[in-house]
């Protein structure tokens, strides 16, 4: 079955859908079909992003799932990421990942292995 998750997904990507579900989850958003620079989502994601999602739900009103939702989907991708993921000089896999979704270290960490967590 489709949700919006995955509509959403679809229209902008993964990893961009999950940054919009950090600032908007919960929320119930009005799609103009011209996206204004200081929409909600635009401000999130950028207006081209945030466009290409106002072609898709024109002239509709958006219930985003809770952030929750969102934040599964994003700790999910940084299980499945972290093995295959390039690291630079200086940096461990856990830093580039918590560069690309805007979380510690620390965290990516917990995420990845949540029975040690303190």
């Amino acid at each position: 079955m489709m949700t919006i998750l995955h509509e959403i997904a679809e229209v902008i990507g993964t990893k961009d859908a999950v940054q919009l579900g950090q600032a908007l989850g919960g929320a119930r958003v009005y799609f103009p079909a011209e996206m204004p620079l200081n929409h909600p989502v635009a401000l999130a994601i950028g207006v081209e992003k945030a466009q290409r999602l106002s072609q898709r739900y024109s002239g509709s009103t958006v219930t985003f799932p809770s952030k929750r939702a969102f934040m599964a989907i994003r700790n999910a991708l940084i299980r499945s990421q972290y093995d295959d993921v390039e690291t630079q000089p200086g940096m461990c896999k856990a830093d580039v990942l918590a560069a690309r979704y805007g979380i510690s270290r620390r965290h990516v960490f917990n995420i990845r292995n949540p029975l040690t967590a303190a």
